[in-house]
């Protein structure tokens, strides 16, 4: 008997908290400055976090008016950091869940997908 394994996206860590100054029009910090995120008009708050865009952090991004956050580079830094404790997490728990798997139905064979 065949098991999939497959990793979950996990998009959390690319949220930012946005400067709760900023929402004011009152931070004296500019974007390169404040450890919080300073996002566009265009970009999509909730709950006082924005999402960073994948794309960007990567280089890549192409769209107008993106509805994510690109990232002034020390706020790329650390969503890059995020990133890899992520995928490290992400990793320990498939292994985990594989681990347990194979106790419970001895003699299955776990395919990633």
């Amino acid at each position: 008997m065949a098991v999939n394994v497959s990793l979950v996206r996990d998009t959390k860590w690319l949220t930012l908290e946005v400067c709760r100054e900023f929402q004011r029009g009152t931070c004296s910090r500019s974007d390169a400055e404040c450890k919080f995120a300073h996002p566009s008009r265009s970009c999509h708050v909730e709950n006082g976090r924005v999402i960073a865009c994948f794309d960007s952090l990567k280089g890549r991004c192409t769209r107008e008016n993106c509805k994510y956050l690109h990232p002034p580079p020390h706020l790329k830094t650390q969503l890059e950091i995020n990133g890899r404790n992520n995928l490290i997490q992400q990793k320990t728990a498939a292994a985990m869940f594989a681990q347990q798997m194979q106790f419970m139905l001895p003699g299955a064979q776990l395919q990633p997908i």
